[in-house]
């Protein structure tokens, strides 16, 4: 099977492969070498679109499922529920242009270490702000800034390359509209933590517990309804919450919680390495853990209890749920601990778990004085900052206030 020329993408150099005509920019991908089991993967892929677009034609464009690959292209489901059916290329491409367009400041002076394009590009603010400034000023450098052999597999390839596999062969991602899996999938990183290379890691060592959902070229797809896409999700997400911790932990030692902890063992490679951290640091291993996979979900918490910085913090997630109504949020806890062998009595968090039944959702804890906020990665229109108790005054991470939505949940809990 010939390999298409958005394959090469994943491989080639993202740093240098911008050229000035077309045919120098195809003589760069002819001069790209695939390894061979790159070959055996993109093969796998369009084999699963073309074995799939048959069983879909049929399917309502309307319906949840618009979201699945047809024709070599990959549909998205669009706030207004219609569909968008987009070249794999032009998905890679749209993923990049809303990471860069949104990107976190703490992330511009090491923007090509990441893996963005120098030549490509350009600022996206209008305020007058010091971080705007230092935004400016980081960005004028790194443009002036050769391309750097060795930067162009950075984060940002793998992220990419993982987003749209994950995208190729779980069903639940197809499920997931198109502004919300740009938002809580694609993004290398949750908040302020250290950026580390974690999604192929995390990818691969779940992938052998999730066999039993993923499409293969010679699978006959068959449409799910709402309830079996809410159903599904659920109960990877409680599998995952399970197992993560014995898979990536150390022989008869899983990842355990330890206090204490943010911001020294944060991102997701350092508490796989360390094997323990604080509920900050397991909430950001679980959130990468599932947007690997294709699942949106992102960190929730808050900075003080009852507004006063004495009394601590707390962190947890929220993954998203589609609905007819434009999806929900539930948020659930991490349970690290479980050792393998003791997934079918350890009681894992999931996404049915009354609310009350958590130890912090309570009326006495959510009287009105508790702001709680979720992180999110889109900059435009946000007048709202994650605030962290690590990390007091930066308003690098953009936030959204979920204060009242958990004051009428937990204020209700005795």
């Amino acid at each position: 099977m010939k390999i298409p020329e958005y394959a090469y993408y994943y491989i080639c150099p993202l740093v240098c492969r911008k050229a000035k005509s077309k045919k120098r920019q195809q003589q760069r991908i002819a001069g790209c070498r695939m390894p061979d089991p790159l070959q055996m993967f993109y093969s796998t892929v369009l084999t699963i679109a073309a074995a799939t677009t048959s069983s879909w034609n049929d399917v309502d464009a309307t319906s949840v499922f618009c979201g699945h690959t047809k024709n070599n292209e990959f549909g998205w489901q669009l706030p207004d529920k219609s569909c968008l059916y987009e070249a794999v290329e032009d998905t890679r491409s749209s993923m990049v242009d809303y990471l860069w367009s949104n990107i976190m400041p703490y992330d511009i002076p090491r923007a090509v270490s990441l893996g963005f394009s120098p030549s490509e590009l350009s600022y996206y603010g209008t305020d007058n702000s010091i971080i705007v400034r230092e935004e400016r000023r980081s960005l004028q450098s790194l443009k002036e800034q050769p391309c750097v052999d060795g930067l162009s597999d950075g984060i940002l390839n793998q992220t990419l390359h993982y987003s749209l596999l994950a995208k190729s062969l779980y069903p639940w991602a197809n499920a997931i509209p198109r502004d919300v899996y740009m938002e809580y999938v694609v993004p290398y990183a949750v908040a302020n933590e250290p950026r580390t290379d974690y999604r192929q890691l995390l990818f691969d060592s779940l992938r052998d517990d999730l066999i039993d959902w993923e499409i293969s070229p010679n699978d006959q797809v068959e449409a799910m309804s709402q309830d079996e896409v809410q159903s599904t999700i659920k109960e990877v997400v409680k599998l995952i919450n399970t197992r993560l911790w014995s898979t990536l932990g150390r022989p008869n030692k899983p990842i355990v919680f330890q206090a204490g902890l943010t911001p020294r063992i944060y991102d997701p490679l350092s508490v796989i390495a360390y094997g323990h951290s604080s509920c900050t640091g397991l909430a950001v291993l679980l959130i990468a853990a599932l947007r690997s996979v294709g699942i949106a979900a992102r960190l929730a918490g808050t900075p003080a209890w009852w507004g006063n910085g004495e009394n601590g913090n707390h962190s947890w997630l929220e993954v998203y749920l589609p609905d007819d109504n434009g999806g929900q949020w539930i948020f659930l806890e991490p349970t690290p601990g479980i050792a393998e062998g003791d997934e079918a009595t350890s009681n894992a968090d999931d996404m049915d778990r009354d609310p009350c039944q958590r130890w912090f959702c309570k009326a006495d804890k959510f009287n009105g004085t508790t702001q709680v906020f979720a992180t999110q990665y889109t900059k435009k229109e946000s007048k709202e900052f994650y605030p962290m108790a690590w990390s007091v005054g930066d308003e690098g991470v953009v936030g959204i206030d979920r204060s009242d939505y958990y004051t009428s949940i937990c204020g209700a809990c005795l």
